[in-house]
């Protein structure tokens, strides 16, 4: 008998495993070409292509001349394109897997096209006995005698000849010769009738064991499919309990982080802190080759760090948490060149941990602190700063100097901000801030990139190097417009535990603020009193709105320049939003801005909205701090300052409330509760400003004109006074208010109130005017030109505070 055609055979198998994977993989593939086609024609190219093009400028510097850029050519020497690199850029991640499928698949044709395999034979009587369809029986009697005396075991006794005879020759002229038979064959194709469907199975025949692999099977069987499993399961479960997080982290390392954690944690402390990672114990430490250089490298760093006199700690501690503390402050002073050989092999184990452990230390310092969900500010603030240092690579002791006055940490905040740029030095900023260029605000707030050029070569840079630092200064971002506004939600006043939201506007652009915003700026103010315009009010230009000033759109980490002196860790642009009480070291509510949310602040002409949900605490007066903070620039925070003030959640307002609700509804709550308080209570910072309402105190400004909202400077400086001896394990007072925050005035206007209720005379509401706030750029040295206010009438005579002196 002929070979079914639907028995399992050798090229059936590799067909059916190359029509399974291409199910998958070619609609994968068109979608993801299709995209990248889309995208080259229809897509917004033209800032992309402009942002390539100057990282590009960027990438290889003009002046190589100086320590910055001698790092960034060898950045660039060792990121030069080639063909390997570009091969290596194309083949990875996703397109790594795509690639290999489509091997794969190539090799399964080449196997199905050179195997060829068996040809199967479909039974034919008439060309068996070579005879045309549809021959008389006389026809078919005659060649079967022919063939008789050739294949006939009597004539032949070949056995091919005997095979043929009985398998082929017979059965042909069995069905040919009966009229039944040839009816069948006719008609249905097989000389027994109609047969029923057979299906087979496009595997090899050896998984079934036919060929004696029977036990080879099973063992695999049980190998793969039931020991694998579970040891991926036993792996993955010991894993969770070993690690935390997506990003790898060991748990003991969150112990020790929750251990050392302190409300008061200053930026010197943040080191210390990301040493103690449980990771660092894994890296070897040769005491023979380590310890002379160890000793260099702490002498050379020695102004970084507290010193083992005052610090008994430090010498207790293991010598591998020690060499990880020393190397990253390595990194964030700029000294990896200087580190000894014998330690060079450490430095990018221990660096390209630091973004994960960073990641973990911001989470410990967020976590809740008491059951409104407040979170300490300070060691937030700290990491967030030191993020910045580790990435621009600019020492803390620089930022944070050892005097505590507002001028020095104003100075200390500029320079720093200054040293981020190409090729300027600490001699340079110095230069720059003797020019009233305090920080790298100020050098964009110039009128246009000619001016800048000459304050920096004016500074002592050349024009190369001044160049760089005009391209540079492209990437460079800023709060163009940064207002925030607090309110509650269909009510007038706010009341203890309240839940408010904060609305925070930003819009972000990039680089120096061109010439003609300035001009017209300057024309729209001298129209008006004649008065001369500075950088901060061109900032704040209504002409800037909908304009193309907006500077370069960055959309990810490779529209970034290069960072010469971070080679060892990839660093991603973050920015956090944080409603804060400097006075209490509490922040209300946090927000982390995705890559996405930033790239929409650059592109919508009016910025982006978010908003941050919190629980407003005891009865108080209290001064909120709105602060946008990156983990990657310095000196480019922002501020926003404004006064709340919070009523006891008395019977008389609930049930004012309950009233309100049921005669007119939500919308007639506020003005009901203004007159049963009869007294204002402050419900927000408008973004409109200068306007009054009636039973509202609306107050606010982009500095604190009391001294407490103004940052986290009024909350602690780099001193780390409460490091040691808290009862609570670092944990500190939960209580809240903090000693700003009194109830006496929220108890003179209950008293107050009872006093009018009993003589039925309803108070007046107060009608105050208020100053209009203005966004404040962190990181300004005193000099820099403020915002000047707009004020009603009754408010000529206040002023908001000088910008502060740091981004806390």
């Amino acid at each position: 008998m002929a070979q079914d055609p639907t028995d399992s055979h050798g090229n059936l198998f590799p067909i059916f495993l190359l029509a399974l994977i291409q199910c998958f993989l070619a609609p994968i593939t068109l979608v993801r070409v299709g995209g990248w086609i889309l995208d080259a024609w229809y897509g917004d190219d033209k800032n992309k292509s402009k942002a390539a093009a100057a990282v590009g400028a960027v990438a290889l510097p003009t002046d190589a001349s100086s320590e910055w850029g001698k790092a960034a050519a060898a950045h660039a020497a060792r990121h030069r394109p080639t063909a390997l690199r570009r091969l290596q850029g194309l083949f990875r991640g996703f397109n790594l897997y795509l690639a290999v499928f489509w091997g794969v698949s190539a090799v399964l044709v080449a196997y199905i096209c050179l195997a060829g395999g068996e040809v199967v034979k479909v039974f034919d009587p008439y060309q068996v006995l070579n005879v045309p369809v549809g021959a008389d029986a006389s026809t078919v009697k005659k060649a079967y005698l022919r063939l008789s005396l050739q294949y006939h075991p009597d004539k032949n006794p070949d056995p091919d000849a005997t095979k043929f005879w009985t398998e082929s020759i017979t059965p042909a002229y069995k069905a040919l010769s009966d009229d039944v038979a040839r009816e069948n064959y006719e008609k249905y194709g097989h000389p027994d009738g109609k047969q029923a469907v057979k299906l087979g199975i496009a595997l090899p025949s050896w998984m079934f064991g036919k060929d004696g692999t029977g036990p080879l099977v099973l063992v695999s069987l049980v190998a793969f499919g039931v020991l694998l499993p579970l040891g991926f399961a036993v792996c993955t479960i010991l894993r969770m309990n070993q690690y935390t997080g997506s990003g790898g982290v060991l748990q003991q390392t969150q112990r020790n982080f929750f251990y050392d954690f302190k409300p008061s944690m200053a930026l010197s402390k943040v080191p210390h802190m990301l040493s103690i990672a449980m990771e660092y114990a894994a890296i070897p430490y040769s005491a023979t080759l380590q310890d002379e250089p160890m000793r260099k490298l702490r002498a050379l760093l020695k102004a970084e760090y507290t010193d083992v006199k005052k610090d008994p700690k430090f010498a207790r501690r293991k010598e591998q948490h020690v060499k990880a503390h020393m190397l990253i402050l390595a990194q964030a002073c700029r000294k990896t060149r200087e580190v000894d050989p014998a330690l060079q092999p450490d430095l990018k184990p221990v660096l390209s941990l630091v973004p994960r452990l960073f990641e973990l230390a911001l989470k410990v310092s967020l976590t809740p602190a008491n059951q409104l969900g407040y979170t300490y500010m300070r060691p937030t603030l700290s990491l967030l700063e030191f993020s910045q240092c580790f990435t621009q690579a600019v020492a803390p002791s620089v930022r944070k100097p050892a005097a505590t006055s507002e001028k020095a940490v104003a100075l200390g905040e500029g320079i720093a901000s200054l040293l981020q740029l190409p090729h300027v030095d600490e001699r340079v900023a110095t230069n720059l801030l003797r020019k009233k260029c305090g920080s790298v605000g100020d050098l964009m707030a110039m009128c246009g990139g000619s001016a800048r050029v000459e304050a920096l070569k004016a500074a002592g840079l050349s024009d190369g190097a001044a160049a760089d630092v005009e391209a540079h200064l492209r990437f460079v971002p800023r709060a163009e417009v940064f207002t925030a506004s607090v309110e509650t939600e269909g009510e007038g006043v706010m009341a203890e535990l309240d839940v408010v939201t904060c609305t925070v506007n930003l819009k972000m652009s990039r680089g120096g603020l061109p010439a003609r915003t300035l001009a017209i700026a300057g024309a729209a103010v001298g129209e008006g009193g004649g008065e001369s315009v500075g950088a901060e009010g061109a900032a704040a230009a209504p002409g800037s709105w909908g304009s193309d000033n907006c500077g370069l759109v960055v959309a990810g980490k490779d529209d970034l320049p290069p960072l010469p002196f971070c080679t060892h860790c990839e660093r991603e642009e973050g920015w956090w939003l944080l409603v804060t009480d400097p006075a209490s070291n509490f922040t209300l509510a946090h927000r982390t801005l995705d890559a996405k949310a930033i790239e929409e602040a650059q592109r919508n002409p009016r910025g982006k909205s978010f908003e941050l949900k919190f629980n407003v605490p005891t009865a108080g007066t209290y001064s909120l701090s709105v602060l946008l903070v990156s983990d990657y620039w310095i000196g480019v925070d922002a501020k926003w300052a404004c006064k709340v003030k919070v009523l006891k959640r008395t019977k008389e307002i609930m049930e004012a409330r309950v009233a309100a609700e049921k005669k007119t509804g939500k919308s007639a709550a506020a003005a009901a509760v203004g007159a049963a308080a009869g007294t204002g209570a402050t419900t927000s910072c408008k973004k409109s400003g200068g306007t009054s309402t009636g039973g509202t105190d609306v107050s606010g400004s982009g500095g604190s004109d009391d001294g407490s909202g103004g940052g986290s400077d009024g909350s602690g400086s780099d001193s780390d006074s409460n490091d040691s001896g808290e009862g609570d394990n670092g944990q500190g007072d939960n209580d809240y208010p903090s000693d700003e925050t009194g109830t006496e005035e929220s108890s003179d206007e209950e008293e107050e109130y009872l006093a009018n209720r009993k003589k039925n005379v309803t108070p007046a509401p107060t009608v105050t005017a208020s100053v209009k706030p203005q966004a404040v750029l962190l990181g300004t040295a005193k000099g820099a030109p403020a915002p000047a206010p707009q004020t009603t009438a009754g408010t000529a005579d206040k002023k908001p505070a000088a910008p502060a002196g740091s981004s806390t």
